[in-house]
């Protein structure tokens, strides 16, 4: 296990037939590898297991027998079917027993809910080696097991409260305990470029940002995205960084932790557009969505709301602003065209833009084009 001067690695086992089932997303593998590459750890795997014993005892020796830390999520309930301590404490070859200071805590959280039933006595059983947890919002307590070298975790699969107990419990231990070198990032987000045109235009960048320095590239909902990345001085991101935006030019929309419908509302305030509003047809909310998630910037314009067209008589909430998209069907390619214009105290003349995708992710693509299409008309120089 011994790999000089690299990043300790952790693996995650999402726990929970549903997952294999396809009945529940598992959003919570996501959070953690985000959360370990800003701590410092590499993410060397994630893998997902059914409610079986067996199965998942046999996870946890493999995992703990290649990788620094092990972090599960899932199985911690009080039903028959939550088998993830079982298969930790079979991994271990430790019994399971009740400790009266969980059972204890328990009692006293159902106390204000009525009588507790017996099923949940389950979560209070800790193997030796386990140190509990505490879940101030529910009622499954996680474990720490710090043995043979290995640190393994294991923490809710409700995601409120893994986020919750990764913060405040576990990425402090994991801290402590390993030799983390935290991994800076740089971005460049872009939009109405492909992602192998993105690629063509920036060379060598990504084939060769620098000694030291990690690229990628991604096509996301909101564009294509470039990633430079190191656990080394953050400076030499620096040079691919500023080549990158270099290259890709008028297409960048943002770097970092930028999102497309804030930068558009902060070019409006800039212009003097205190609020908008918005006007959509065939897109099922997906402008209103994505503008009302937008984070509140200072001196931006404000979202008042918007109004899905179905036929109706009413129109869009009063603003200074109004921006109308609509999304026409797609062709036999599986393309489309969106049109956007915006009326009232700014006007935008009407335009066309050709997205891709189908699905949701059709008609994110079709929100976030009609927002950069904004955005770039009001970036353009005024006769």
């Amino acid at each position: 296990m011994d790999r000089v001067g690299a990043a300790p690695r952790g693996i995650v086992l999402s726990i929970g037939s549903e997952l294999l089932l396809g009945e529940t997303v598992d959003t919570n593998a996501a959070h953690i590898g985000r959360s370990l590459a800003e701590l410092g750890m590499e993410l060397a795997g994630v893998r997902q297991l059914p409610d079986d014993r067996d199965l998942i005892a046999s996870a946890f020796r493999e995992a703990r027998a290649t990788h620094e830390a092990v972090l599960a999520t899932g199985g911690l309930g009080p039903t028959h079917d939550d088998l993830t301590r079982e298969g930790l404490a079979d991994a271990l070859g430790e019994p399971l027993t009740p400790d009266p200071v969980l059972e204890a805590q328990l009692r006293e959280r159902f106390a204000a809910f009525g009588t507790m039933p017996e099923s949940n006595l389950r979560q209070a059983l800790r193997s030796p080696s386990a140190e509990a947890l505490p879940n101030p919002i529910g009622s499954a307590p996680g474990w720490w097991v710090d043995r043979d070298g290995v640190l393994t975790a294991l923490m809710p699969g409700v995601p409120s409260e893994m986020r919750r107990m990764l913060a405040e419990q576990v990425a402090p231990r994991l801290a402590e305990r390993l030799s983390l070198a935290p991994l800076h990032v740089r971005s460049v987000k872009t939009f109405g470029i492909g992602e192998s045109a993105a690629a063509d235009r920036v060379g060598d960048v990504l084939s060769s940002p620098g000694e030291g320095v990690i690229a990628g590239i991604y096509a996301r909902d909101d564009g294509v995205h470039l990633r430079f990345s190191t656990r080394g001085d953050s400076r030499l991101l620096d040079a691919p960084f500023e080549r990158a935006v270099a290259a890709l030019g008028e297409h960048v929309w943002g770097t970092g932790a930028d999102e497309l419908a804030a930068v558009t509302l902060a070019t409006l305030g800039r212009i003097g557009v205190a609020t908008l509003s918005s006007w959509e047809a065939d897109t099922q909310g997906a402008v209103l969505a994505v503008l009302s998630a937008a984070p509140p910037v200072a001196g931006s314009a404000a979202y008042v709301g918007g109004i899905l067209d179905a036929g109706g008589a009413s129109g869009p909430p009063v603003a200074d602003a109004c921006l109308q998209v609509s999304l026409l069907p797609q062709d036999a390619n599986g393309r489309s065209r969106v049109r956007v214009a915006v009326s009232g105290a700014l006007s935008v003349p009407m335009g066309e833009l050709r997205i891709h995708g189908s699905g949701p992710q059709r008609l994110r693509r079709a929100a976030f084009a009609a927002l950069d299409l904004v955005r770039r008309r009001l970036a353009e120089p005024q006769s």
